[in-house]
């Protein structure tokens, strides 16, 4: 499975990469693809996810298959770095100016400062010491950045030592 992964990553990455890069866009309702990912990818773990979403959502054109992708990833790192005992990792979407704006925060250890202009980086991990325990190649949120650019929006993240790391897709309509 993490060898099949890896591969369908790196192909993803590879054809994100590209300038040409074809997205079958298609009108979304977001709410509900962000409930349906949370409850058929993540419904049968014991972790604790909060979702915050905003009511009367406009429809979104997007790469359904693309944000899939997106939110499990952001979901799977909140989850992976979130402490057990922590409080529950949150899911928000809200309409903003032109688009909208999932955010996906944990209350994990935090990105160093020095690291967090590289974490979008292919196969760059801030703690490679940690890979064994986490598991990851550092693909996955270089992914999350290509397909939030390849919709032509942008990926933000803000991170605290004592209060976690929060991860922002902006999208534009």
């Amino acid at each position: 499975d993490e060898m099949e992964r890896l591969i369908t990553d790196l192909l993803e990455s590879e054809a994100l990469n590209t300038r040409h890069a074809i997205l079958r866009r298609e009108p979304v309702n977001l709410a509900e693809l962000v409930e349906s990912v949370v409850s058929i990818d993540f419904g049968s773990r014991d972790e604790k996810i909060d979702l915050e979403i905003a009511p009367m959502l406009q429809r979104v054109e997007l790469d359904v298959t693309r944000i899939r992708l997106l939110l499990r990833n952001l979901i799977d790192n909140a989850l992976r770095y979130n402490p057990d005992d922590g409080a529950p990792i949150s899911v928000s979407l809200h309409s903003e100016a032109g688009g909208v704006e999932i955010a996906v925060q944990d209350h994990g250890p935090g990105i160093p400062p020095e690291h967090l202009a590289h974490v979008t980086e292919p196969f760059y991990r801030a703690d490679p010491a940690r890979s064994r325990t986490t598991g990851g190649v550092g693909l996955g949120l270089y992914l999350c950045r290509l397909i939030v650019e390849a919709h032509g929006g942008s990926l933000s993240i803000q991170s605290n030592p004592e209060a976690g790391t929060r991860v922002s897709a902006r999208l534009p309509r």
